[in-house]
């Protein structure tokens, strides 16, 4: 089946389960209301026929008030009360490095910084308006990478921001300068828009960046109402401003680059004295910030003075927010914003490990307010929280050599909180060979029970977690962030293996293991055995492709399997996981995930839920139970998503596994 073929069968398809040419939302279609003849504007004028008195308005002279009122006009006026973009130059500021290796290493070194280690990364997105239901052209899109200093993931951290325009239809691509090292908790990139010289997304976070490949970031969708918010710097003096970096915390980035990227943000000056008698304008110490807001976590606000941040916090949520976006008045989402200085509640103190030595370079949270600080320890272990918030208490330290742990109760005011790093990170090192032929394995599929490291639940299981080990000479290194009760290792055709308490096992060196081979249960999805509607789905181009997919939800396609006899008394088997990997046949939303259910012999065992990504392949998995003989296996993708000429989810299934289990 030829593309033109594909796609007019598709159209029609996708017409008949979208009625009335609506998007998802229920949103009319705008084109409608150009259309000439079609009676929603005076030809002359451009301007909007207006219905004779004592007349209802016109199909389309509602949908031209619609569009006066959420699209591209409203857009417009609401951009206008959004907050200036960027202050000054992101190369004269530091904050742009190439990602050519000489010219990089050359612009740390410049700075006095011992270069970090860079991976060019080329990615892509595409940004869409929120109001105007289509792609922001000429955007500036400002990806901000972070670096770990001198290699510590949960140290400071050196901001690199690289700058993309978007085209006209509202697509950026290009290279970005990545750190392999990820930051510990901690986003490895962040992504800023200005629009019309407006900013109208601080920072946020992406938190997938696969450094070293292309990265098909999907599409962003820009909040464009703003908001206010009301901040009170009474208690300090000096000339201050606020200024709010979105979803991201100013207190992990080196203090040397700080002030820098700060600028990148548009600030708001705190009144310095009060207006004289009948004049306009805000209270000595008040601020009135103005953003754009998702509604998701609420934003970091920082005091400045000269630049450097005096105070950082997160506003809380008011109990009441007004919905006005018009007539001069703004949402007001959060209550009052108080930065308090507080001279009488410090709290500090030390991280050691377990034999007593200092921890350097350990992260150390608040705990308990909706504000949060953190702060990093110094080379012998100290940390000091000046003004915490007021409602801390307990404080969480991650380090990327131990396991985190958390302290209840503290409180502000408290001089000597000891946390101890009682537990290394676990790294088990192990040789896998098939036991047959004693021929080394060269990847694995790990499944970890860890242990909750801390609160009512310390010492107890975690929920089982997966990953994915690869060798090329079947020595393996398997690192975690828990303490860890047992590991299983899986490869498709072999029979799993149980190790319990592996890091007291391997005390005398590295784990040898054996594998037993067993059934290898493995399908092409484009191999079917049955299907609803055969016009309706689509193999690969190339006969040696294993996929197949389809542009309608609710249409199943089955697999007949032989899980083969059922094991022997003693034997290890017998129980099955069924691993799926898909993806999307289009352009997909940034956050769409795939939902499928699953039968087995007409009994449904559950839902998988994968991510959509249109150019790696993503994969979900679910237990079937006990199985043994021929079972048909039936799939079911449940929730299609379009929007016409900008989101098309199209399900394609790439791979289909069935992983016996102990």
């Amino acid at each position: 089946m030829g593309d033109q073929p594909r796609q007019e069968a598709e159209a029609a398809g996708k017409g008949q389960t979208r009625e009335g040419g609506s998007d998802p939302a229920g949103r009319a279609n705008p084109g409608d209301a150009s259309t000439p003849g079609g009676g929603a504007s005076n030809p002359a004028s451009g301007t909007p026929r207006q219905p004779r008195p004592g007349r209802e308005l016109t199909p389309a002279q509602r949908e031209e008030q619609r569009r006066q009122a959420t699209g591209r006009p409203a857009l417009a006026e609401k951009l206008r009360r959004s907050p200036g973009s960027t202050s000054g130059n992101v190369s004269e500021q530091g904050l742009s490095k190439s990602t050519r290796q000489d010219e990089w290493e050359e612009q740390w070194y410049a700075e006095g910084f011992t270069p970090p280690e860079m991976t060019p990364t080329p990615v892509r997105g595409k940004v869409m308006s929120q109001e105007a239901r289509e792609g922001l052209a000429k955007a500036t899109v400002g990806l901000i990478s972070f670096f770990p200093l001198d290699g510590v993931a949960g140290g400071p951290l050196l901001p690199v921001i690289t700058e993309f325009t978007t085209d006209d239809n509202g697509f950026f691509s290009g290279e970005i300068p990545a750190s392999k090292l990820a930051p510990l908790n901690y986003p490895p990139v962040a992504l800023a828009i200005s629009y019309e010289s407006y900013r109208i997304v601080a920072a946020m976070p992406i938190d997938v960046l696969e450094v070293g490949k292309q990265n098909e970031f999907g599409i962003f969708w820009a909040p464009e109402t703003p908001y206010t918010l009301d901040t009170d710097a009474r208690q300090f003096d000096g000339e201050l401003s606020v200024v709010s970096t979105g979803e991201l915390n100013p207190q992990r980035w080196h203090t040397a680059k700080r002030a820098a990227t700060l600028s990148y943000f548009p600030a708001f000056a705190v009144a310095k004295d009060d207006p004289k008698p009948g004049a306009e304008g805000l209270p000595k110490g008040s601020a009135i910030l103005t953003g754009t807001w998702d509604g998701r976590d609420e934003p970091y606000v920082s005091l400045l003075t000269g630049g450097q941040i005096v105070q950082t916090r997160r506003p809380a949520r008011a109990g009441m927010v007004s919905s006005k976006s018009s007539g001069g008045e703004l949402p007001a989402p959060f209550d009052r914003l108080v930065f308090e200085n507080d001279a009488l509640t410090p709290i500090g103190g030390q991280v050691l490990d377990a034999e007593g030595a200092a921890v350097a370079g350990a992260v150390v949270s608040t705990i308990g307010d909706v504000i949060s600080q953190s702060a990093l320890t110094d080379a012998a272990g100290w940390f000091y929280f000046e003004d915490p918030p007021e409602k801390t208490s307990a404080l969480r330290c991650t380090h990327a050599d131990f396991v985190e742990t958390q302290v209840a109760p503290v409180s502000p005011g408290d001089p000597d909180v000891r946390i101890i790093l009682a537990l290394r990170r676990p790294r088990i090192q192990m040789y896998v060979t098939d036991k047959l032929t004693q021929v080394p394995l060269t990847e694995l599929s790990i499944k970890v029970i860890g242990l909750h490291p801390w609160g009512k639940n310390a010492g107890k299981p975690m929920p089982e977690a997966f990953t994915q080990l690869t060798s090329t000479d079947g020595h393996f290194l398997l690192e975690w962030e828990y303490a860890i009760k047992s590991i299983t290792l899986e490869k498709l055709g072999y029979f799993p293996k149980t190790l319990n308490d592996p890091v007291a096992t391997q005390a005398e060196g590295e784990l040898q293991i054996e594998l037993s081979p067993g059934r290898k249960l493995e399908v092409r999805p484009r191999d079917y055995t049955g299907m609803e509607q055969s016009d309706r789905w689509f193999k690969d181009a190339k006969p040696e492709d294993p996929g197949i997919y389809t542009a309608w939800s609710h249409h199943w396609i089955e697999y007949e399997q032989d899980f083969g006899d059922a094991p022997e008394a003693g034997e290890e088997g017998g129980s099955f996981d069924m691993v799926l990997g898909c993806t999307n046949h289009g352009i997909v939303d940034n956050d769409y995930q795939f939902e499928v259910d699953v039968y087995v012999d007409g009994v449904k065992k559950g839902k998988l839920v994968i991510l959509a990504d249109s150019l790696n392949e993503r994969t979900a998995r679910i237990s079937l139970g006990k199985l043994s003989g021929a079972h048909t296996v039936r799939l079911v993708w449940t929730n299609d998503k379009w929007i016409p000429e900008q989101l098309d989810a199209n399900i394609r299934y790439a791979s289909l596994k069935f992983l016996e289990q102990p």
